[in-house]
């Protein structure tokens, strides 16, 4: 089996590598006193949701940072993804999302599971918030229990609670403002944007906005030379020289480094072709995900113009305009500061920004939004996990359990949940959704992403 074909979040501490200043900085945060919120923001698959499981393996009081001051931690963990597709059922997901969050934090002190019943979907909304704040209490009572711990909270795709109503939001801040309590809670989040983009500045309602309180947002997407080796050390095929490769081709991003990693790795086994062959099958598969990253740069700062020419020539100075982009891409792991200036750090990001291997692409092409199918539609964060997903595999069918397992590795939905997901990408990327010939439904297998149309 190739070593970097699965690229799911890693759910066994012992198999979680690397990552090392990643934690050293999650840990100054979380050290403070009192404990500081902090975001940390990537692409999805960068390793966002790996270190909270990591984290959330963590036996209750365990230490889990060094230092003069040894704060012990207990880590709830939920996932808050589905509540950004829950449309006109927002309000009975502020109750989900708060029953989630009390067992989270029950099972993470051992602790029964003796939550009222508070789900039948005939609840009235005028009875939701009353529910809401009992669960809220029940959050606070267990913190209280345990006067010697500090609780994080960890939130993946934190994206989905900006959908709930302004009152889950409120009632998170209320734990840290709790005069019992609120010097041993913060929360770690992860989000695929800066938090800004969640909620205008010019609409967060200070003291009660739970946005205000994440000051820090560390950033996932790049590896250090470290996490690198640990890497690409789970491959002992691999020689020196197919090492350095990779590394020439991925960069020092995690998503380009395994999709080179697993192309190098699969010629070494089966030499077919030769090396130019290998890194434009790299470049193929991770094509439309560089467009993507750098079409979302480009609407973020519409200003900068010419920011790519200036890379790939590798013949000038950044402007104060695309010294930001520039930023972004090297927090991405895509670009890298040496003697002569900024250079691309990925040929796999270089090539695919040129369209064709040593071919100029048009630059307007890249700087306005293009035409499906050069980067993703507005997909909600599951929509593109899913989607993401069957693109990997495109062609062959994918099960919906190898679905559900590669985008729900804890807690999976139901097949009907699923389906209505793969609606609504159909709704988004077919001219008929209703006569699909692009995702495709397989009767008793799964769905199919076909490659052969447009």
């Amino acid at each position: 089996m190739n070593p970097f074909g699965n690229r799911k979040p890693v759910i066994d501490p012992e198999l979680f590598i690397g990552r090392r200043d990643l934690i050293a900085a999650v840990c100054e945060c979380l050290t403070a006193a009192p404990p500081q919120c902090c975001a940390l923001v990537g692409d999805a698959r960068s390793g966002k949701t790996s270190l909270l499981y990591y984290l959330r393996s963590v036996s209750p009081g365990h230490a889990v940072c060094d230092g003069d001051t040894v704060a012990r931690f207990v880590f709830p963990y939920v996932n808050a993804g589905p509540y950004a597709d829950l449309g006109a059922s927002q309000s009975h997901g502020a109750l989900y999302f708060w029953r989630d969050l009390a067992r989270a934090t029950a099972q993470s002190l051992a602790l029964p599971d003796d939550l009222p019943a508070l789900l039948d979907q005939s609840i009235a909304e005028t009875a939701i918030v009353d529910a809401v704040y009992a669960l809220k209490c029940a959050v606070e009572d267990m913190i209280r229990q345990r006067s010697d711990c500090t609780f994080v909270f960890l939130i993946d795709n934190v994206e989905g609670i900006a959908r709930l109503p302004r009152h889950t939001a409120s009632f998170l801040r209320s734990l840290t403002q709790d005069p019992d309590i609120g010097a041993r809670v913060a929360y770690l989040v992860t989000a695929s944007a800066s938090l800004s983009r969640l909620y205008p500045v010019n609409e967060l309602r200070e003291p009660s906005s739970f946005w205000g309180l994440f000051a820090n947002e560390i950033y996932t997407g790049r590896l250090e030379d470290a996490d690198i080796t640990a890497l690409l050390a789970r491959a002992s095929a691999l020689s020196e020289a197919d090492r350095a490769w990779i590394r020439r081709l991925g960069g020092a991003n995690l998503m380009l480094l395994l999709i080179a990693a697993a192309h190098v790795y699969d010629w070494r086994l089966h030499p077919i072709g030769n090396a130019d062959d290998v890194e434009r099958a790299a470049v193929e598969e991770a094509r439309l995900l560089c467009r993507s990253w750098w079409c979302e740069l480009i609407a973020t700062h519409p200003m900068v113009t010419d920011a790519r020419q200036m890379l790939l020539n590798q013949n000038r100075t950044p402007t104060s305009d695309e010294a930001v982009i520039v930023q972004a891409l090297h927090e991405r792991g895509l670009a890298h500061r040496d003697r002569h200036g900024w250079r691309m750090s990925s040929t796999i990001f270089a090539q695919a920004l040129s369209d064709q291997p040593g071919t100029p692409s048009d630059e307007a092409s890249l700087s306005l939004p293009p035409a499906a199918p050069a980067t993703l539609p507005a997909f909600t964060h599951l929509e593109g996990e899913v989607y993401a997903f069957l693109h990997e595999h495109a062609g062959r069918v994918c099960t919906r359990d190898e679905v559900k397992r590669a985008i729900w590795p804890v807690s999976p939905p139901s097949d009907s949940a699923l389906q209505k997901i793969i609606e609504r990408i159909r709704e988004k990327i077919e001219l008929d959704p209703r006569h699909p010939r692009k995702l495709i439904a397989v009767r008793g297998q799964g769905y199919v992403l076909r490659r052969d149309v447009d």
